[in-house]
């Protein structure tokens, strides 16, 4: 039991992005990142996923039944948000945006407050979305994407946008709130050092295809960055985990 992902394929005007993709069973708790060179079809898995349990309900499951998207938080790339209201005004209305009573919970600014708390962005609290800077953004994105308390996080790119302080704060945020809740995450991460620190399981794609699956520390050498990448890196033991050097 756990989250299944089998035999995906995904076309775009005749091209084949996803190759009868399946990726080995996602355990409670694991946090699994997606690497991978550019349109070897990592963004493309997170962003059909929502549309292939529409129409495809038995080739993603958790724990054997279909995949429903109320079970799911995503957070894109280059998040943004247009409206022109206030981070906890954004939080409490997506907390209700299934609901059909207009009515709020008594409750519901509590909550999102709570958790900007935890996130460590308080301080955004009432400051407008359309004033939020690139990394503000993907920061409340990631607020928004866990409000509801979702089973299943999409995490597309979520640090792209983050300077090093904040990747850390991000990353070290879903670790938690994935152990307390036992979620399951699957994330595209380009940095590998990120991927090796805070990945449980890694899948590595190739032209739509997983190319090899399992723990970063076995997966991630420098024969797979030279093999995907066509890089020449050295990796080195630094305390507890081995750090990708790349080499001219």
């Amino acid at each position: 039991m756990g989250l299944n992902i089998t035999n995906l394929s995904v076309s775009f005007s005749g091209n084949l992005i996803l190759n009868d993709l399946s990726i080995p069973e996602i355990h409670p708790g694991e946090m699994v990142s997606l690497i991978g060179k550019n349109g070897a079809g990592k963004s493309t898995l997170l962003k059909q996923m929502s549309k292939l349990i529409r129409f495809n309900p038995h080739l993603i499951t958790l724990d054997g039944q279909p995949l429903s998207l109320n079970d799911i938080g995503y957070l894109p790339q280059d998040h943004r948000i247009s409206a022109s209201i206030t981070v906890v005004e954004l939080l409490i209305t997506t907390m209700h945006v299934s609901e059909s009573s207009l009515l709020t919970k008594a409750n519901s600014a509590e909550k999102a407050l709570a958790l900007l708390e935890e996130i460590g962005i308080i301080h955004l609290a009432n400051k407008l979305c359309t004033e939020l800077s690139g990394g503000e953004s993907q920061m409340v994105g990631l607020a928004q994407a866990v409000i509801s308390r979702p089973t299943v996080l999409i995490l597309d790119e979520p640090t792209s946008a983050l300077d090093m302080s904040n990747q850390l704060r991000l990353l070290e945020y879903v670790k938690k709130y994935t152990r307390d809740h036992h979620a399951y995450v699957l994330m595209v991460v380009h940095d590998l050092n990120l991927a090796i620190q805070y990945s449980d399981k890694v899948a590595a794609l190739h032209n739509g295809q997983l190319f090899i699956y399992g723990q970063p520390k076995t997966v991630i050498t420098e024969q797979l960055i030279k093999d995907l990448f066509n890089v020449n890196s050295q990796i080195i033991q630094l305390d507890r985990y081995p750090v990708v050097v790349t080499r001219a």
